[in-house]
């Protein structure tokens, strides 16, 4: 405990000569108001357009601003748009822009720089190309109206293209002045300013005197990088951050009954699984994807190890969308390692005498990409994994990588079966089953590609009929499970931990939280 307390210090001391922390008069008469969240993973980049991990969004979402935000009970609100709307056919929106903004470089928020900035997100660079190309053209008819013409009525145009990372619009003059460096020097129009990044240890943002809105209220906003979870509870405990959203099963009830903290679970759209890569062997075939999911009982997996935190669930849309059809009504691949062994043989593979699963001589290996501790339990679930692979005759192991490099090596294709997850602010299906399962998917990092399965989704697209619109999405899930190209993990709900003197924080049970209500109580 003594070792914990002087880290602690040393945490504080490092703070108080960066300027973090400050002392004022006599005795600590003027202290500034300075909040410290935990993240479990580093940042990546914060080029608005190539955004694709929820740690990046979190701390963008302090920096930047859309045109239109959720709210936490699921509405919207304006933004940098004060008012919008979409013509009869669905395929024509004007958004009216708020006047009187300027990005923190000093540069003004107008229609010139959101046309800039969303044909921008249609171009090569952009990970958000394929959603973003429903957009037929852009057209500003005064210096504070934007209208957007789509190709087709598109029913989930908001939740694709303007609430997305990459409706996060940035400075035009500074990213031309910047060039790649920008994206680790962003400049929106946001609450908070951009100040430093010390890659590894911690984010620092400034509040923004200028913002259009009320607040924000802290002097300073830092994001503290701790990936494990015992060290955020003893820095939650010990004052060295005031909000983590992870804590060992095994913690929870001590911090539940602390006077001091304060323990928030809310339901959300966050899905875990393993996704094969179905470009190289041996996930190209659909039997041997089938017979690894019947060889390991990942509900046993999930219920030992992150209950209640996560709970199983069998669908790339989440089970609390109006689009998931129910338990048990999707194929899926439970348990039964009799089932795996005979997909396994009907694929060429032989048991030897060792109990070993081989083909032509060579074993059958996986190896299972997970990143340290980016998601919960994400390490101790793929090793579970790839244990009960191995006692069935497969020979598994785990390959652990920091973030940003495992970010890219996915991105890449350079995996068998990776542990990923993603997480929206709504329950509109689209955004999950386009990303992940459409062949030009921002986030189909496994090659999937079905003809069937993407005409239905462009259906349910162009239907405005929510109850039509969920017979093609169950449809579309029948099809997704069918391809086996997922091993469902489960659905996440969102944990926010905080000391009780944090005020205002009123965290969302799916979006990058907020903080210009925020005030440190003394």
């Amino acid at each position: 405990m003594k070792a914990k307390r002087l880290n602690s210090f040393a945490v504080f001391a490092a703070l108080l000569l960066a300027g973090i922390v400050a002392l004022s008069g006599p005795a600590f008469a003027q202290v500034p108001q300075v909040l410290v969240v935990a993240l479990e993973t580093d940042v990546v980049q914060f080029d608005t357009v190539k955004i694709q991990d929820d740690t990046t969004s979190h701390v963008a979402y302090q920096i930047f601003e859309r045109l239109v935000n959720r709210t936490v009970d699921g509405g919207l609100e304006p933004a940098l748009a004060v008012a919008w709307e979409s013509d009869p056919s669905g395929q024509v929106w004007t958004f009216h822009l708020r006047q009187g903004v300027r990005f923190h470089d000093g540069s003004p928020f107008n229609a010139e720089v959101v046309k800039w900035h969303f044909e921008r997100g249609q171009g090569p660079d952009s990970y958000f190309q394929s959603p973003f190309s429903v957009i037929d053209r852009i057209e500003t008819p005064d210096e504070y109206t934007v209208v957007f013409y789509l190709k087709e009525a598109n029913a989930a145009f908001l939740e694709q293209v303007v609430l997305t990372n990459a409706g996060f619009i940035p400075s035009k003059k500074a990213f031309e002045e910047k060039g790649d460096a920008f994206a680790f020097e962003p400049v929106g129009t946001g609450p908070f300013k951009w100040d430093t990044w010390v890659k590894g240890q911690r984010v620092e943002l400034a509040r923004n005197d200028d913002w259009w809105g009320n607040g924000p209220k802290l002097d300073k906003l830092v994001f503290r990088v701790i990936p494990e979870a015992n060290t955020q509870v003893i820095e939650l405990e010990t004052g060295g951050v005031h909000i983590i959203s992870r804590a060992p099963q095994s913690d929870m009830e001590r911090l539940e009954r602390n006077p001091n903290i304060v323990v928030l679970n809310l339901p959300s759209y966050r899905t875990r699984a393993l996704e094969f890569n179905v470009t190289r062997p041996p996930f190209d075939d659909v039997r041997v994807r089938q017979a690894v999911q019947h060889a390991v009982d990942m509900q046993l997996i999930v219920s030992a190890l992150a209950e209640p935190t996560v709970m199983y669930a069998d669908s790339v849309v989440p089970t609390a969308s109006w689009a998931y059809p129910g338990p048990g009504v999707l194929p899926n691949y439970p348990y039964n390692p009799e089932r795996a062994a005979q997909l396994l043989t009907e694929a060429g593979y032989v048991r030897n005498a060792q109990g070993r699963w081989t083909k032509d001589g060579q074993p059958l290996r996986v190896v299972i990409h997970s990143s340290d501790n980016r998601y919960f339990m994400d390490t101790d679930i793929s090793a579970a994994v790839a244990n009960q692979l191995n006692r069935f005759g497969i020979e598994a192991s785990v390959r652990v990588m920091e973030w940003a490099a495992y970010l890219e090596e996915v991105r890449n294709g350079q995996h068998q079966v990776a542990f990923l997850g993603w997480n929206q602010s709504s329950p509109e299906p689209s955004i999950f089953t386009d990303a992940k399962a459409k062949t030009a998917g921002r986030g189909n990092y496994g090659g999937y590609s079905d003809p069937a399965l993407d005409a239905i989704l462009e259906q349910a697209l162009r239907t405005a009929d929510q109850e039509a619109r969920k017979e093609l999405y169950v449809e579309a899930q029948r099809i997704i499970n069918e391809n086996a190209w997922f091993f469902w993990v489960g659905n996440e709900s969102r944990t926010w931990i905080f000391r009780k003197e944090v005020q205002g924080f009123n965290p969302s049970p799916s979006l990058p939280n907020t903080y210009t209500d925020v005030v440190i109580s003394r």
